[in-house]
C-alpha cells in the first residue's frame, strides 16, 4: 500500500524482472517463460488480490475475479502420465507453456482459497497490506517485522497526541 492505495509489487519492469529472477531460481521455471507470461501473470494477480481482499474483509469475492481464476485454470487442462522407464509421474498439457504456467498459478491460488479461506488476512501494518494465512487466531501481521513496525508507529502516534508539558 502506497499513499493509501494498493499497488502490485511486480507491475513495473524492474520489479517484475527482480521477481522473475527469484521465481525462476526457486521454482526452476525458465526465466524467458515468466517474462513472456508477464501480462497474464499481472492480470491474474489483480483478480487474485480482489478475491483475497474480499475474503479477508469477510465479504463475497467479485464474480468476475472468480471467473478469471476459473478461466485460467480451464484454459490449461493437464493430466498425469507415468514414464515407462522411470515410473515417475509427469504432468502433461496440450496448452502453450505460458498458458500452463498461468493455469498452475491459478489452481494453486484456488487451492489456498478453498483450503484456507477462514485464515486469509490482510496485514494491518502501515504500508504493508500483503495477504497471508494466519497461523494463530490473534495474528494481525504477516511477519514479526510488520508487527514491530505497527507497534512503533502506534507508539509514535500516541506521543504526537500528548501535549508537551509546560515547564514550572
Amino acid at each position: 500500500i502506497e499513499d493509501d492505495s494498493e499497488r502490485d509489487l511486480i507491475v513495473s519492469g524492474a520489479e517484475f524482472s527482480r521477481w522473475a529472477e527469484v521465481e525462476a531460481s526457486v521454482t526452476g521455471l525458465p526465466l524467458d517463460l515468466l517474462v513472456r507470461a508477464r501480462t497474464q501473470l499481472v492480470d491474474l494477480r489483480t483478480a487474485l488480490r480482489q478475491v483475497l481482499g474480499a475474503i479477508s474483509a469477510g465479504e463475497a469475492p467479485p464474480r468476475s475475479a472468480i471467473a478469471r481464476l476459473n478461466r485460467a485454470s480451464r484454459d490449461a487442462p493437464e493430466w498425469g502420465e507415468l514414464d515407462v522407464q522411470t515410473l515417475e509421474l509427469r504432468r502433461r498439457s496440450s496448452a502453450r507453456r505460458e498458458v500452463v504456467l498461468i493455469g498452475r498459478y491459478a489452481r494453486s491460488a484456488m487451492e489456498l482459497i478453498a483450503d484456507q479461506k477462514a485464515s486469509v488476512r490482510r496485514c494491518g501494518a502501515p504500508s504493508c497490506g500483503m495477504f497471508y494465512v494466519a497461523t494463530r487466531a490473534a495474528q494481525r501481521w504477516c511477519s514479526t517485522q510488520c508487527g514491530s513496525r505497527a507497534r512503533v508507529a502506534r507508539h509514535y502516534s500516541r506521543l504526537k497526541s500528548v501535549p508537551p508539558s509546560m515547564p514550572a
